[in-house]
C-alpha cells in the first residue's frame, strides 16, 4: 500500500513539474533602454503593460539610472500593449507580440514636448521647409490673439528657415505696414507677389505702402493691379486714397477716386456718402442730394447717416 502511495506521489509530482515546465516555456521577457532625442538615458519612466480585453491584467516596471528595463511576461501566446511614459516627455505606446521563451530587446526614445512639438505629428526630424510652416502657423495665431511682435517675428523665422513660403512674406508685409514700416513692407509685398502673382494682398500693400512713401506712380499702378484680379479689394483701395485727397483738400482728385471706387464696388455704401460730401464742396447740390440720399437707403443706421441727413436739409 505504501509502495502504490509512494508511485501515485512521484507521479503527481511529475506531472506537476511537467506543468510547470511547459508553463515556463509559454514565458517571454522583453527588456531594453530608454533615451531622450539626444541619446541620454531617462531614469524613471514607467512602463505599463496591459493586455487587450482583459482590463485586470497590469503589469509595471520603471527604468533605471541607465534607463534599462526588463519585464517578463507569463504567457506569451499572448499580444500586449507597452506604454513608456515619464512626465515632460511624449509616450510611446507599442503593440507587441514577443516569440515565446525569448528575449526581446526593444530600446525606446521618448522625445521630450519640446522636441516632439518641433518636429511634428510625425516624429521625424521635420525639413526646414516643415517648420517653417508650423513657425508661420505660430505667428498667425500670435496675430490673431493681438501679439503683433511675436506674430512679426515668427514670420520673419519662418522666412529664414524657408524663403520661398509666399504667405510669410505676405503676411510680414501686413505686420510691417500696420507697423508704419512702409519701406520694409513693400519690400516683403514685392517679395510675396514675386513668389505668387495672385496674392490680391500683398497687392494691397503695395498700393497703400507706394502712397505713403510718396511712390505715386508705383500706387497707382499696384492699385490698377489690385482692381483687375479682385474690383472689390481695388474699390477699397481706391475709396481709401479718396479719403486722403478729400482730407488734404484735393476734391477733384478724391472724386475721381470714389467714382473708380463705386464702379469697383456699387454696394458699398461709404463711397455715396463721400460722393455726397465731395459735391457738396465743389457747389454741385445735385449731385450731392443724389448720393446723399443713395447712402441713407443703403446704409440708414450707418454713424454718418445723421450728418448726411443735416447735409440734405441744408441742401434744400
Amino acid at each position: 500500500m505504501k509502495r502504490i502511495q509512494r508511485v501515485f506521489a512521484l507521479a503527481a509530482a511529475l506531472l506537476l513539474a511537467g506543468a510547470a515546465t511547459l508553463f515556463a516555456v509559454a514565458q517571454g521577457r522583453m527588456y531594453g533602454k530608454v533615451t531622450d532625442e539626444n541619446g541620454k538615458p531617462l531614469e524613471g519612466v514607467k512602463l505599463t503593460v496591459t493586455l487587450p480585453g482583459v482590463e485586470s491584467y497590469k503589469v509595471e516596471e520603471t527604468t533605471k539610472a541607465d534607463g534599462s528595463y526588463a519585464v517578463t511576461i507569463l504567457d506569451a501566446t499572448r499580444t500586449y500593449t507597452y506604454r513608456w511614459e515619464k512626465e515632460g516627455y511624449q509616450p510611446v505606446e507599442a503593440t507587441v507580440k514577443i516569440p515565446i521563451a525569448s528575449n526581446e530587446q526593444r530600446d525606446v526614445e521618448l522625445l521630450s514636448l519640446e522636441e516632439a512639438a518641433r518636429r511634428g505629428p510625425s516624429g521625424r526630424e521635420l525639413t526646414p521647409a516643415e517648420r517653417a510652416v508650423l513657425v508661420f502657423n505660430e505667428g498667425a495665431e500670435a496675430a490673431q490673439q493681438g501679439d503683433m511682435s511675436t506674430a512679426t517675428a515668427k514670420m520673419q523665422e519662418a522666412i529664414a528657415l524657408d524663403a520661398t513660403l509666399a504667405p510669410a512674406h505676405s503676411a510680414l508685409s501686413a505686420l510691417l505696414f500696420t507697423e508704419k514700416k512702409y519701406a520694409e513692407a513693400v519690400a516683403a509685398a514685392e517679395k510675396a507677389r514675386e513668389l505668387d502673382p495672385g496674392d490680391v494682398k500683398a497687392l494691397r500693400v503695395l498700393a497703400e505702402g507706394y502712397l505713403e512713401l510718396g511712390q505715386t506712380d508705383k500706387a497707382k499702378a499696384a492699385s490698377a493691379a489690385l482692381t483687375a484680379a479682385d474690383p472689390k479689394a481695388g474699390a477699397m483701395d481706391q475709396f481709401n486714397q479718396g479719403i486722403r485727397e478729400y482730407n488734404a483738400g484735393n476734391m477733384a482728385a478724391a472724386l475721381e477716386l470714389f467714382e473708380q471706387a463705386l464702379a469697383g464696388d456699387p454696394g458699398f455704401a461709404k463711397t455715396h456718402y463721400m460722393l455726397g460730401m465731395c459735391y457738396v464742396s465743389t457747389g454741385d447740390s445735385a449731385k450731392a442730394r443724389q448720393h446723399l440720399e443713395t447712402f441713407l437707403g443703403m446704409a440708414p443706421t450707418d454713424p454718418d447717416a445723421a450728418t448726411a441727413k443735416e447735409m440734405l436739409a441744408y441742401l434744400k
